[in-house]
């Protein structure tokens, strides 16, 4: 019974916390892109990519040590080079450290339209 009361009250402790709500930083592309920032050592940094509709893009991680990328529904957890084709105009792509460290780390990363046949 006392054991039963813990786990409640653990429970009740955790769904009081408050929610973290990941917030995109807009991106309008009308051609290739350099986006610039911050990886935090404890976090991740979010963009939301909008571009024509059918357009395939690449992207790579140019700067940034220990640094990655995740575009969900399509990759994870990747810093070479990636072609993703006949997208719907719109991205999401998340920077972090692959490794965590307790520094925050720079990074440049380079969005590019590619022709049809590279996607």
């Amino acid at each position: 019974m006392l054991r039963a009361a813990a786990y409640l009250c653990a429970a009740l402790l955790l769904s009081l916390q408050p929610a973290t709500a990941q917030t995109c930083t807009p991106v309008e592309m009308e051609g290739d892109t350099r986006i610039e920032g911050i990886a935090p050592p404890d976090g991740v940094v979010c963009y939301d990519l909008r571009f024509p509709q059918g357009q395939n893009l690449s992207l790579e991680v140019l700067d940034g040590i220990n640094v990655s990328l995740t575009v969900p529904g399509y990759y994870d957890a990747r810093n070479e080079r990636q072609f993703i084709g006949n997208l719907p105009g719109q991205l999401e792509i998340r920077v972090f450290q692959l490794m965590r460290s307790v520094t925050e780390e720079p990074f440049t990363v380079l969005v590019r339209f590619e022709p049809p046949g590279n996607g």
